[in-house]
């Protein structure tokens, strides 16, 4: 039988393996069924609502997709301000629902059709690209990154689905020819891109791929002119529509949010390499498949020990303890190890595909650790069939050896069916939060206010709840407030001006998170430091407030803007350090004194209020912290301020 029909290998023959091997898309569908239907009632979660409510809008109003306005962070924006995505995805969902209704069991079972036309698009591409592309295609299922992102209602795995038909069909294209296929190609590749930026990254890939497959320039290349005008006239339409092009929106966006993090950019290397690592999981369980046994030894052993003392050296093992840093060493390792895989299929094969898995790998990462706006394991998916075909090339290098793939892959799947669990859990947690709190509380107050966004907001907010407006809304004697634990843009209010009514709390994992910042789970990004942490998680409680007196709620961006002006005008009359000091000092609370620009807001407004012992020690804490997170130019200028209190001087502004 042909290898390349989908042979899981040479062993374990049978009936069941040879009815695999003909019928691999039937394999692949039936893993994919029971991997992802205990999953089909999962909650709205994290960023899901997003694509729900413009999926709903598009009903009413399909040619004006972002037309409406939302309350997502604490501020009500246009969608088009709040949400860069391009709207492939909710359009998709807008038509399931227009058949079929809104149940979550009818849009997660759309999104199993996507997850299985991304797993058939990796199949026929490991087709091409290595001898077991069954095998390929499984252990690319089997990572974390895609099975919990196939539990979502996201672009990531549209994305992916499009992103890698685009290759198959362009490799059919550089081999047959024919105007269709190279069409079709370009066609996807545009696609891509208008169903997650992200998908910019592979634009490059392509003309490369044909350069490497037809030795020379032709008038093939003229086709890739197709997605660029696709994206250009997508930037032009949605510049008439909403006054500015959504494309260069978040270019900036993402260019202006971006964080350094903790350990400056030798940190962000070593946080994404343990991303790519705990992303891409099941590279680390066939290693003992891949090399021989004095590679393990000397080369593991010396992976092990440098992923330990870079997570100890880069500053990011400060806050989680022990555990969390093993955890740390072990998932860099594996993502070391990734990336020795493929500086060596392409050191031995040096062909096309090695060329191209390389750069694959190597432009992605560089994008998810380096480039986005934050770390995110959803920015490694498109990074999943690159490791399931490395592992299957590199396993093809060491055939004279037993070759056993069941194991390895039996327990990557077990992880990220936990990890998908857990995921599962604390969404519904969300869901079940909302509807008891909204039974109990909704129809007896004349005003129920909530923070805390993600799919809390999409079940909260329709029983009659008002999010908070920060700056805006004015939370009056009576009113009940309710804020999340673990939730996004959330700033609790004054002890003295409220008091505390009850604090449920509602199931979840204990011993797995997926996005915490209490135990530095960051699958979804915004400051998480692994992908998923093994160990204690808090527990998703919900405290309910009952208003004392008046009172507006401010972020802590907002407080540290008015302490800095209230400390530094130049104006004397609009100067007051003893309220600049106030405010400062309670914007640092709420970010834990963990952001270099308000520490050094609030030794500013101790420098104005006289009390240059506090400004001295204040701007000393400002300084080591921008050290730590290598933020050069903030170090320089707190290190100037310093000198200013020192001598007894407060700083105004010119």
């Amino acid at each position: 039988m042909n290898p390349r029909n989908g042979s899981l290998g040479t062993q374990y023959a049978g009936p069941a393996r040879r009815w695999a091997e003909k019928h691999p898309l039937a394999v692949i569908g039936i893993v994919l069924f029971l991997l992802l239907a205990p999953f089909l009632d999962k909650a709205v979660h994290i960023d899901d609502p997003l694509f729900v409510w413009t999926a709903q809008h598009i009903l009413k109003h399909s040619g004006d997709f972002y037309g409406f306005d939302v309350n997502w962070t604490g501020f009500t924006l246009p969608m088009s301000v709040e949400d860069w995505n391009p709207p492939t995805t909710s359009y998709y969902l807008a038509g399931v629902a227009a058949l079929f209704g809104w149940r979550e069991i009818v849009l997660h079972s759309a999104m199993m059709l996507v997850a299985f036309a991304a797993a058939a698009g990796i199949f026929q591409l490991a087709k091409i690209w290595c001898e077991r592309p069954l095998l390929a295609t499984l252990i690319a299922m089997s990572t974390p990154v895609f099975l919990v992102s196939a539990t979502t209602l996201m672009c990531d795995v549209p994305m992916l689905a499009i992103w890698v038909w685009t290759v198959v069909v362009w490799e059919r294209a550089l081999k047959d020819g024919g105007t269709a296929n190279y069409f079709f190609a370009a066609l996807l590749a545009g696609l891509s891109v208008l169903t997650k930026y992200s998908a910019v990254t592979l634009l490059p890939l392509l003309p490369i791929l044909g350069l490497m497959r037809k030795r020379r320039l032709g008038w093939w290349l003229l086709w890739l002119a197709l997605p660029v005008a696709m994206i250009g006239l997508y930037q032009w339409g949605t510049a008439g529509l909403y006054g500015q092009g959504l494309i260069s929106a978040a270019a900036n966006d993402a260019t202006e949010s971006r964080s350094t993090g903790p350990g400056g950019a030798a940190g962000k290397i070593v946080i994404g390499l343990a991303f790519l690592g705990g992303c891409l999981l099941p590279v680390l369980f066939f290693a003992f498949r891949l090399w021989t046994r004095r590679d393990l030894i000397v080369g593991g052993g010396i992976i092990l020990l440098s992923s330990a003392a870079n997570v100890f050296a880069s500053g990011t093992d400060g806050r989680f303890g022990l555990p969390f840093q093993l955890q740390m060493a072990l998932l860099l390792a594996a993502g070391l190890q990734l990336v020795l895989l493929a500086l060596v299929d392409l050191w031995r094969r040096r062909d096309a595909i090695s060329l191209m898995l390389a750069l694959w790998l190597g432009s992605g990462f560089v994008f998810a650790a380096m480039l986005n706006w934050t770390m995110s394991a959803r920015s490694f998916l498109p990074l999943a069939p690159v490791a399931g075909i490395l592992v299957v090339r590199a396993m093809r290098q060491r055939a004279n050896r037993q070759d056993h793939w069941a194991w390895p892959l039996a327990i990557s799947f077990g992880i990220s069916l936990m990890l998908a669990r857990a995921d599962y859990l604390w969404a519904n947690s969300a869901r079940d939060a909302a509807r008891q709190l909204a039974s109990k509380y909704a129809p007896f107050q004349k005003h129920l206010w909530f923070e805390g966004h993600w799919g809390f907001q999409f079940y909260f907010q329709p029983s009659g709840a008002t999010p908070v407006e920060f700056q805006r809304s004015v939370l009056s004697p009576g009113d009940i407030l309710v804020m999340p634990s673990n939730n996004s843009n959330v700033v609790p209010p004054r002890s003295n001006d409220v008091v505390a009514v009850e604090s449920p709390v509602f199931p979840a994992c204990p011993w797995l998170s997926t996005f915490n910042a209490r135990t530095g789970a960051g699958f979804y990004g915004v400051g998480g430091m692994l992908p998923f942490v093994l160990g204690p998680v808090p527990a998703e409680k919900y405290t309910v407030w009952r208003v004392l007196k008046p009172q507006r709620l401010l972020p802590p961006e907002l407080l540290n803007n008015l302490a800095w002006q209230l400390a530094t005008s130049a104006d004397p009359k609009t100067r007051d350090g003893r309220q600049a000091v106030e405010l400062a000092r309670r914007a640092c609370e709420l970010t834990q004194y963990r952001v270099t620009v308000m520490v050094g807001t609030l030794a500013a407004a101790y420098a104005e209020a006289g009390q240059f012992d506090e400004a001295i020690a204040t701007a000393q804490r400002a300084c080591a912290l921008a050290s730590e997170q290598g933020q050069t130019e903030l170090l320089r200028r707190n290190q100037e301020l310093l000198e200013l209190y020192r001598g007894h001087q407060a700083y105004h502004s010119p």
